[in-house]
């Protein structure tokens, strides 16, 4: 169970907030779209975000245009009885239609490619079954090839359609057992980012976004998200003085671990409430630059 918050400044009336979200926004697609085009304004690496808020907008079109594959029961099962991820990224049998979502997706992007995009569009539209499969595979297990560079953000994005929508239709229940903190009870991943929220049950709470099928769940704040020690954790920004009020009011900061020298990115929707895990991680590139100097 989540933290419980004080919500009237009494201490026998509480709250108790969810400790997993599932991803039921169906308009997440297409505010991270919009978060993208934000953030790509007079930004070094606009274009690039500009072709991910296209293949963004592409995900939202194709997200509810189809059902959900129907779950594995003995996912399911196992999931209650022992704490599995029921849609293990790396063990779950894949139905064919998220090559159908990758299709879609790479239709919307063509509209408005730019030319130097086009090669990698044509590429994947001339793969077949076979090969699409085994450079999911790599996505999924992250030991992609140097080829694949340019089709990984788009056999990407199909992947985070398909297991947002099988995630999407699950219930709390069939994933509430799962407590290995560090990873997705979902399907396993690790998370793109953490954010703190607002409003709602959510409000003030840090969650752990995964970087797969987008469910949250909820993890304590400073404490680091692989070794979860609250040991040596420690924050840096793109601030040029750490102890200035800008540093302060950074809306994206690095929440960095000395035991086990890794970090994720903590997003503060208190800071900024249009934070979005994927784009903000994407447009604070300078950031991850920065960490790997301090070693």
């Amino acid at each position: 169970m989540a933290t419980q918050i004080i919500t009237d400044g009494s201490t026998d009336r509480v709250r108790e907030a969810p400790r997993v979200v599932l991803p039921a926004n169906p308009r997440l697609f297409e505010e991270r779209a919009a978060r993208f085009a934000q953030l790509a304004a007079g930004h070094p690496m606009g274009a690039y975000l500009r072709l991910m808020a296209q293949v963004a907008s592409g995900q939202q079109a194709v997200l509810g245009s189809r059902e959900a594959a129907p779950l594995q029961q003995a996912a399911l099962e196992q999931s209650r009885s022992y704490g599995m991820p029921p849609l293990a990224a790396q063990g779950h049998a894949r139905a064919p239609l998220w090559r159908d979502d990758l299709r879609d997706i790479l239709g919307a992007v063509r509209a408005d490619a730019a030319p130097g995009v086009r090669p990698a569009l044509d590429r994947l539209a001339a793969m077949d079954d076979a090969s699409l499969e085994a450079v999911a595979d790599r996505v999924l297990t992250g030991t992609t090839l140097d080829d694949d560079a340019a089709v990984v953000p788009f056999v990407g994005a199909a992947l985070q359609v398909y297991f947002t929508r099988q995630a999407a239709s699950l219930a709390v229940d069939d994933v509430s057992h799962c407590d290995v903190a560090t990873v997705c009870p979902v399907c396993g991943t690790r998370p793109v980012a953490s954010v703190i929220r607002i409003g709602g049950a959510q409000a003030s709470l840090r969650y752990l976004v995964c970087a797969l099928c987008q469910t949250e769940w909820n993890m304590a704040r400073v404490q680091c998200s692989s070794c979860e020690t609250d040991k040596g954790v420690h924050y840096l920004s793109l601030a040029e003085n750490p102890d200035s009020d800008q540093a302060g009011q950074a809306a994206v900061k690095a929440e960095a671990c000395d035991e086990c020298k890794t970090y994720l990115k903590l997003m503060n929707q208190e800071k900024d409430p249009f934070v979005d895990p994927c784009a903000d991680d994407l447009a604070t590139l300078a950031l991850d630059l920065l960490v790997d100097e301090q070693g």
